[in-house]
């Protein structure tokens, strides 16, 4: 690509983020400058792509969103026209009608077939992966002793000479449906198809018809949700304002959504993830019952996402969420929720940053913070810089400090107190790589509510460990029998819910039923019952059965 493209790109990404009275007119001048380059360079189209994503989100007015909206329709059209080789390198962008690789769990690929199932493919098998012998030779017959005993076949060709297909789609079907046969409970299914460590590939479909429109969609490019009204940001970007008022501010009401309407959400989520590389276990482990999407200011909305009832936390509720820009995928993460504490992480795609970054993060609180009662907030090293080298360089710990987290590390807490006032009182000061890598050996915190911390459920968990080694001298069915028996004989509850065998060992151990008066017994037993039924009803009940005042004091330090 020519140098001239080069600059005009360039110019065009300066201007995307300056708003005055003649930006909107030279942001259309650039546009146009841009749709007469051709789109034959690879690196070039995926580097403009980037720019008209965050175009999208962060657009002037409706006249400049509608041109760059042509754009990526131009986009998509060059990719097509692309040869084989340089279409290959835009592998793994997101780019429409560009390939992806990945390694992902069993209940997405099942849930990819579904959806897709000419456009998904097995690629390849990592060496350090289980060969699939080891994981299928329970399922083949006995009789077949030789080919499950084979030294020399790699898994690629074991697995075409075992299933009698050459062609890749079909082999994973085949895969995947002896892997279900295996006798066995379906978390343990997962850990044998993760132990593969099998790649596959989403390939488009240049054909004309419905497969070349779902996949199409299968993009960044065209991954958004659809919106009501777009946001428009004729006064510029919001970097400044209230904190604490915005947190605080009511939310509005959940929008009320068909099931279909939920699944797409679902669907686009899970999409936009799986162009990543990435899964979160909310996202893919929900189903319309399990979401919650608020609409919010700027065109922002959230979607929160809670996982089936058998695959949930035993006592915390891991809540995923996907912030939408104008129906655009823009950030995902979660909370790991227990009483009033979450533990919270949040990633903004790479094409929306250097936007409203802040605002977002204030609304992934406030979202947290009134849906789900959460006041204490703590985020791990990683978000900040640890084994992070962006978040070194970004010094995003002092993004997370402007809304009052600090370091739980007292002497680390000390030394953020001190960088704090040099920066404000020495002009043009920035804390060294050095000092924000040691303020990665600590988690940080806030508390909207005062300073006390609250329980932290893994506190809970190392006491049960104890409980059971020091009174049961670690027979956990002997444990789980005196548990089951208490809950049965103080509760009045029956094994079998998913609340019982997740949680029993939790009240079993850690709650003296027998002191507890009626009215606590019955929110105790509705709390245990819930865990299997509305995730974010047991997350109301976890606060409402008041914990701290029914616990025993040593399970909690």
């Amino acid at each position: 690509m020519s140098e001239e493209a080069n600059i005009i790109l360039e110019e065009l990404k300066r201007t995307l983020v300056v708003f005055d009275e003649t930006s909107a007119q030279r942001k259309l001048e650039l546009i146009e400058k841009c749709s007469h380059l051709k789109l034959s360079n690879p690196k070039f189209l995926l580097q403009y792509h980037n720019v008209l994503l965050f175009a999208l989100g962060y657009c002037e007015n409706e006249t400049v969103y509608t041109e760059v909206e042509k754009e990526m329709e131009r986009i998509s059209e060059a990719v097509k026209k692309l040869s084989s080789d340089k279409r290959e390198i835009l592998d793994r962008s997101g780019v429409a009608f560009s390939e992806t690789q990945g390694a992902y769990s069993l209940t997405l690929v099942k849930w990819l077939l579904e959806r897709y199932p000419d456009q998904i493919a097995i690629h390849s098998f990592d060496e350090e992966g289980t060969h699939p012998k080891e994981v299928l030779k329970y399922v083949l017959s006995e009789m077949e002793f030789e080919i499950t005993s084979d030294e020399k076949l790699k898994p690629l060709k074991w697995l075409e000479k075992v299933s009698g297909i050459k062609k890749k789609t079909d082999q994973l079907k085949w895969l995947v449906k002896h892997i279900d046969k295996i006798d066995t409970i379906d978390l343990i299914k997962d850990q044998l198809f993760e132990s593969l460590q099998l790649f596959i590939t989403i390939m488009p479909t240049l054909k004309q018809g419905a497969a070349r429109f779902r996949m199409k969609k299968f993009s960044k490019t065209f991954g958004n949700i659809p919106v009501h009204k777009n946001f428009y940001h004729d006064k510029g970007l919001l970097k400044k304002f209230d904190e604490q008022e915005l947190i605080n501010r009511k939310l509005p009401a959940p929008k009320k959504l068909s099931e279909k309407e939920k699944n797409n959400i679902i669907e686009k989520s899970r999409v936009a993830l799986c162009l990543l590389n990435r899964e979160t276990d909310p996202i893919t482990y929900c189903n319309a019952d399990g979401l919650l999407v608020y609409e919010l200011e700027h065109g922002l909305s959230i979607a929160l996402f809670s996982m089936l009832p058998e695959r949930r936390l035993p006592l915390e509720s891991y809540i995923g969420f996907m912030m939408f820009k104008n129906g655009y995928p823009m950030a995902y993460g979660g909370g790991w929720l227990f009483g009033n504490r979450s533990l919270l992480g949040i990633n903004i795609f790479e094409a929306f940053r250097g936007g409203e970054s802040a605002f977002v993060f204030c609304q992934l609180l406030r979202s947290y913070k009134q849906s789900f009662g959460a006041n204490y907030f703590e985020v791990e090293p990683y978000q900040f810089g640890k084994d992070n080298p962006e978040g070194i360089q970004s010094g995003a710990f002092w993004f997370y400090y402007r809304f009052g987290f600090r370091p739980i590390d007292k002497e680390l807490n000390e030394l953020a107190l001190q960088e704090a006032e040099k920066i404000k009182n020495t002009k043009g000061y920035r804390t060294s790589v050095e000092v924000l890598k040691q303020f990665t050996k600590s988690n940080i915190w806030v508390n909207f509510e005062g300073n006390e911390k609250p329980i932290n459920p893994t506190q809970i968990s190392k006491f049960i460990t104890e409980k059971i080694a020091k009174d049961f001298a670690g027979d956990r069915m002997a444990a789980e029998k005196f548990c089951a028996k208490k809950l049965q004989n103080d509760l009045g509850l029956k094994k079998g819910s998913v609340g019982f065998e997740k949680l029993s060992l939790f009240v079993g151990l850690c709650i003296d039923t027998s002191k507890l008066n009626t009215s606590e017994k019955n929110k105790l037993k509705e709390f245990v019952l819930e865990k299997g039924n509305s995730e974010f009803k047991y997350i109301a009940l976890c606060k409402a059965v008041n914990l701290k005042k029914i616990l025993n004091k040593e399970c909690i330090g």
